[in-house]
């Protein structure tokens, strides 16, 4: 069924399709459910790969999924639709649960990311100088990706009047943020794990 706008001027307009309440929530499922499908497996796939391989695989689907979500934003406030429920700010309690629970340090170094120090300690090697030189961007590439996925979630909370899809995109961000904060750790310790 094609929703039509009569305005002022008694000109009917088709409403655009990510206005239109259903076809939008259909297209917010698909989007969001793939994008977070696309994170789990991608960061299961580069788990153990180089960095220049997971970050755009982790990366994109999280992309995509806000890309959609200003989309509608701004064909929701341009058409002037009916503003969304609330309740989908639920996605956001459930991103920041994500976001927090989310083990971003690989098990051996749990609880030794406190200090670029604190990690070379926990690590397996005897060279300091070399993994302080190799710890301390790590630690930092860690903590940035992490602190920009909350921010990409409150982010998208500030959007959920006007776009579910942007408010459920928190999810991606959540998994695409922890994922990729925990990879430059794992990548790390698996560099000194390798070195003899």
């Amino acid at each position: 069924m094609n929703r039509v706008t009569v305005r002022d001027d008694g000109v009917e307009v088709r409403e655009p399709f990510l206005v239109r309440p259903f076809e939008a929530g259909v297209t917010a499922w698909i989007v969001v459910f793939g994008a977070i499908m696309a994170e789990l497996i991608g960061g299961a796939v580069t788990y153990s790969k180089f960095i220049g391989a997971a970050v755009p695989v982790l990366v994109i689907p999280a992309v995509v999924a806000i890309g959609f979500g200003l989309a509608q934003w701004w064909l929701v406030w341009r058409a002037g639709a009916d503003p969304v429920s609330w309740w989908h700010l639920g996605a956001i309690v459930g991103a920041l649960i994500i976001w927090f629970m989310w083990p971003v340090a690989p098990g051996p170094l749990d609880g030794s990311t406190g200090s670029a120090q604190q990690l070379c300690n926990a690590l397996p090697t005897d060279n300091t100088a070399n993994c302080l030189s190799q710890a301390a961007p790590a630690l930092s590439a860690s903590r940035l990706s992490w602190w920009i996925a909350l921010g990409l979630i409150v982010a998208s909370g500030l959007l959920a009047r006007r776009s579910r899809i942007a408010v459920w995109a928190s999810l991606p961000i959540a998994f695409a943020g922890c994922q990729l904060s925990s990879h430059y750790l794992q990548a790390l310790y698996l560099h000194f794990a390798a070195v003899p």
